[in-house]
């Protein structure tokens, strides 16, 4: 996925600083008004990790800029989050890369993570080293599993499922969603949809990937995801399959997601 193009604009920075000193000079009142606007009210997933694995409630997005080219997009962007621990308030700064503009109008959409973390931490590396995924991962989505498939593959527990520490896990419904209504819907119509019910998970990797278990492979760094879930307020049938496949090139804060969602 590499590209010619400039892969940091200078002036991210410069405007993410500003738009920072704009929130501190706000107040203590008036940015506890962002408090009690929590997103999990909203039915939004609230889980994100830095590039370390480590869990923070996210609040709000403070920046957002974006380079625009022919067949992606690359987004930075700075959010707030809370240390659940102390509830003490972290900065985060990201950078994606993506498919999912609304003129794209294809099955299956990719999100490229090059940055994910804490403001003020280590140095970015943005090439993605293709090299370092197995072939396995790469090249056309697969189908949806055979029975025989399914024999060498997890089925995630229901009590997984709603585990605290699993709390990524609904993100891959939602991505699944948006991959079916980016382009016929609005942002805002597929957030109306919500909340999505998460029904069931398989999760499928190579023996390669190290695991002592098999429940192992549901925090394999790369694996396949067949996910089947519902809808409360869908726009049509309301049950949908989905195949997110998440691969990882070893790089701090680096993770693809190729997602494909159909309704059944």
């Amino acid at each position: 996925m590499g590209d010619s193009s400039p892969e940091y604009d200078p002036e991210y920075a410069r405007i993410a600083a500003e738009v920072r000193a704009e929130l501190k000079e706000l107040g203590e009142d008036e940015l506890n008004s962002f408090s009690d606007d929590d997103p999990a009210d909203r039915g939004w997933s609230t889980y994100v990790t830095d590039a370390n694995g480590t869990a923070s409630d996210f609040r709000f997005i403070s920046q957002l800029h974006e380079q625009t080219h022919l067949y992606f997009t690359k987004s930075f962007i700075t959010f707030e989050a809370v240390n659940p621990a102390d509830r003490s308030p972290l900065t985060f700064e990201t950078c994606v890369k993506h498919n999912d503009d609304q003129v794209t109008h294809v099955p299956n959409l990719w999100w490229e993570t090059h940055i994910c973390r804490v403001e003020g931490s280590e140095e970015a590396d943005y090439e993605w080293n293709d090299g370092a995924v197995h072939d396995y991962y790469k090249g056309e989505m697969p189908k949806w599993l055979s029975d025989d498939r399914q024999q060498r593959c997890y089925v995630v527990e229901q009590s997984e499922l709603h585990d605290e520490k699993n709390g990524w896990l609904p993100l891959l419904t939602e991505f699944a969603f948006f991959t079916k209504w980016n382009g016929p819907l609005s942002p805002g119509e597929i957030e109306d949809c919500r909340p999505l019910i998460t029904q069931h998970v398989v999760v499928e990797t190579l023996d390669e990937e190290g695991e002592k278990e098999t429940s192992d492979k549901l925090n394999a760094a790369n694996a396949i995801f067949y996910v089947t879930f519902e809808c409360v307020e869908d726009p049509t049938k309301g049950r949908y399959r989905a195949v997110v496949r998440k691969t990882m090139d070893g790089k701090p804060g680096h993770m693809r997601l190729e997602v494909t969602c159909w309704s059944v």
